[in-house]
C-alpha cells in the first residue's frame, strides 16, 4: 500500500510538473504577443501624434519663428542705422572742429610706435587718425628734418575716458598693447552691448569725439563691467592725418 502512495504522488507531481510547464510557457507566449502588440500600437500613436504635430503645431511655430527672427532683424538693422547716423554726425562735427590738418606719411612701426615723416610743421601731442577720422594714437616727438614719433592705440598702459556715440561717459580706458583696449569701471545700468562704437571722453590725451573702436566682449564683475574693444583705425595704412 505504501508503494502505491509513493508512486501515486510521484505521478501526481508529474503531472503538475508538466502542466505548470506547459501553462508557463502558454503565459509566457500570451505575454509576449500581448508585450509586442502594445510596442506596435505605441510606435503607430507615436507616428500619427508626430505626423498631426508637424503638419499642424511646427508649421505654425516655423512661421512665428521666421517672423521673430525677421523682427530682430529689422530690428538690429534699425540700430546700426542709427549707430552709423550718430557717427556720420559726430564725425562732422569733430571735422569742422578741427579744419586744420596735416598729411604725414608712415615710414614704419614697432611695439605700438608708429615713425612717419610730414611736410609741415607738427605740434607734440598733436592726435593722430587715419583716412577715416579713426583715432590712431598721439605725436610724442618731433625729430629732424619733419620725422614723428607716434604712440598709437597698440602700445601699452595708455589710459583715457570714453564716451558712447551719445556722449554718455561709459569708463576709463587702458591700451593693452595686444590688439584689443579694455574699459574699466563701467556702470552696470549703463545699456550697452557688443557692437556699439566708443569714442574719446575728452582729457589730457585725447580731445572728445573721436572713434575709437566697437566693443566685441562685455563681462560682468558685479557691481561694476569691463569692456573689451577692438580699434577700428588703420594702423599700418600709408597715410597718416595730424590733427592740430
Amino acid at each position: 500500500m505504501r508503494d502505491f502512495e509513493k508512486k501515486f504522488i510521484l505521478i501526481y507531481l508529474f503531472v503538475i510538473l508538466i502542466f505548470l510547464t506547459n501553462f508557463n510557457k502558454a503565459l509566457a507566449s500570451e505575454y509576449e504577443k500581448g508585450y509586442i502588440f502594445f510596442l506596435n500600437f505605441q510606435n503607430i500613436s507615436k507616428n500619427v501624434l508626430q505626423k498631426l504635430k508637424n503638419s499642424l503645431f511646427f508649421t505654425q511655430e516655423d512661421s512665428y519663428r521666421e517672423k521673430y527672427y525677421n523682427l530682430l532683424k529689422q530690428l538690429a538693422q534699425i540700430k546700426i542705422a542709427e549707430q552709423e547716423k550718430l557717427f556720420l554726425k559726430s564725425l562732422e562735427l569733430i571735422k569742422e572742429r578741427y579744419p586744420n590738418v596735416a598729411e604725414a606719411k608712415q615710414i614704419s612701426s614697432q611695439f605700438g610706435i608708429i615713425y612717419a615723416h610730414s611736410q609741415k610743421e607738427v605740434k607734440i601731442n598733436s592726435i593722430v587718425i587715419d583716412e577715416n577720422w579713426m583715432l590712431v594714437g598721439f605725436v610724442r616727438k618731433i625729430l629732424k628734418s619733419g620725422y614723428l614719433e607716434i604712440i598709437s592705440l597698440n602700445y601699452p598702459n595708455i589710459q583715457f575716458n570714453v564716451n558712447n556715440l551719445d556722449g554718455i561717459n561709459v569708463g576709463l580706458a587702458k591700451t593693452t598693447g595686444v590688439g584689443y583696449i579694455e574699459v574699466n569701471f563701467v556702470d552696470p545700468k549703463l545699456k550697452i552691448k557688443v557692437g556699439d562704437l566708443l569714442m574719446t571722453g575728452g582729457d589730457e590725451i585725447f580731445p572728445k569725439g573721436f572713434l575709437i573702436g566697437e566693443i566685441f566682449k562685455i563681462e560682468n564683475l558685479g557691481n561694476t563691467q569691463k569692456l573689451y574693444v577692438t580699434p577700428l583705425a588703420d594702423f599700418n595704412s600709408s597715410k597718416l592725418i595730424i590733427v592740430q
